[in-house]
């Protein structure tokens, strides 16, 4: 039997339904709308990283194997990015995707990465998923990292469970996934509201913003943290988010300003294209007031955050955000020059929402293969200010603490306030990282005869 070779395997996805249905469908769903604010960067955006600590060393060809079954499913994230002028759109990509082993992440977009928006390296016993946010959210990448986890774990352990919540190599692909969440009517579009800074800033932070970015991680016993939290009517991300404010008001206790969390929200179920796996992510803005030193006013908190978000996620509300957001793109695509949306955009570069940000990605799925799984952290580097990652798996729930200045003292905080509610948890030594920028436009700066010089 002739062994097939990583470029023919590749080269086969497209003969799937799956692949036909994406090939047949890009050229009119191709162009980047939702996840514009990401580009136009003049130094690129930084890779988010999904890090998967396994329970032992990784096995390359299965792991290779692996990606092309769950690509075979979400063929839409081997697109990449081609500049025509003045705007960005997603085409074929012809080159495969390959698994590489590295001890450093690749640029997205570059000749490293065969210029694909998503990257799988491995060193050791981790598996490492890079993707754009121009392409996709969290919310986006999670069933193909699901995915990609079960076929790889199916392999090496010859078991093929059914987990009824892993999309399969064989599930056809709706065609709504590549869609932009955001639909263009002119009579509904609203006027863009201007962000909203207002807040406790942290004194640490300054417009000086360090060159590194640091990270503190925390893995937390699922179990002992689900007592309390729904003893005090909270979800994992109001639990942690209301924790760190205390934390926050512990540090500072004369705050002059509410402690805001900017706490991250789907906003797909305000869309007409609810299953769309391109970017979708919005806020809602959760302010606290007056100092959380007990646990009534903890319960009261959490009860109050719960009322606020289910009033955000009504679809009156979602809509009006979706059309605010489209109002920044509608103004963006009126720009007449690249360099004038570049000008536009760096208002992203130093932006800075007080007090802190925070996303939980939400549970994996992947049922006995969990076990496999020791430790499963997701960031992304260039923050500005404080900002906190979540997501669980295999009984904890994994929490990574990003900030643009170095200090432990909120981590060290918020480890005391989970010992004294016998939260049990480990805590690592803050981690200087990086997660490199894409390198989108160099690459179109070679290849693209008509771009606008800049």
């Amino acid at each position: 039997m002739i062994k097939t070779t990583v470029e023919e395997k590749y080269q086969n996805i497209w003969l799937t339904a799956n692949g036909k249905r994406y090939l047949e469908a890009l050229p009119h769903l191709q162009k980047i709308i939702s996840g514009q604010s990401f580009l136009y960067r003049e130094k690129g955006t930084p890779s988010m990283v999904m890090d998967i600590k396994l329970d032992e060393q990784v096995n390359q060809e299965a792991l290779q194997n692996a990606l092309y079954a769950s690509l075979e499913r979400f063929p839409y994230f081997t697109g990449q990015l081609q500049r025509k002028e003045n705007n960005y759109f997603l085409t074929h990509n012809e080159l495969p995707m390959i698994v590489t082993e590295s001890n450093t992440l690749r640029a997205l977009g570059s000749a490293e990465t065969n210029y694909h928006l998503v990257d799988v390296t491995f060193w050791n016993d981790k598996i490492l998923v890079s993707y754009h946010h121009a392409l996709t959210d969290g919310r986006g990448i999670t069933p193909f990292v699901n995915a990609l986890l079960y076929y790889y774990f199916s392999i090496t352990d010859s078991s093929v469970p059914q987990l009824t919540n892993i999309h399969q190599s064989n599930e056809s692909m709706q065609l709504e996934e590549m869609a932009e969440p955001f639909e263009q009517k002119s009579d509904k579009i609203q006027q863009s509201h201007p962000i909203n800074r207002k807040g406790f800033q942290l004194p640490e932070v300054t417009n000086d913003y360090s060159k590194h970015s640091y990270r503190y991680e925390l893995n937390i016993d699922q179990k002992s943290f689900m007592v309390f939290a729904r003893n005090h009517s909270a979800t994992p991300a109001i639990a942690i988010s209301i924790m760190m404010s205390q934390a926050i008001q512990r540090v500072y206790p004369e705050f002059d300003q509410p402690i805001v969390i900017n706490m991250a929200s789907d906003l797909r179920m305000g869309s007409a294209h609810q299953s769309t796996a391109r970017n979708c992510v919005g806020s809602v803005t959760l302010p606290i007031e007056k100092n959380i030193d007990n646990n009534t006013l903890f319960a009261e908190l959490a009860n109050t955050f719960r009322q606020e978000i289910k009033e955000h996620k009504k679809q009156e509300n979602l809509n009006q955000l979706l059309n605010q957001m489209m109002a920044l793109y509608t103004k963006l695509d009126a720009q007449p020059t690249f360099a004038d949306k570049q000008r536009m955009m760096s208002m992203f570069d130093d932006m800075l929402l007080n007090t802190f940000i925070l996303s939980y990605s939400g549970q994996a799925q992947l049922g006995v293969f969990e076990s496999h799984i020791e430790e499963m952290h997701t960031y992304m580097s260039g923050t500005k200010g404080l900002s906190i990652e979540m997501l669980a798996a295999n009984d904890k729930i994994f929490v990574d603490i990003m900030q643009s200045f170095e200090s432990d003292v909120y981590v060290k905080t918020l480890a005391d306030i989970l010992t004294e509610n016998n939260i049990q948890f480990t805590r690592r030594e803050g981690i200087v990282f990086e997660t490199p920028n894409d390198e989108i436009e160099y690459k179109n700066s070679k290849i693209n005869k008509t771009a606008t010089k800049v």
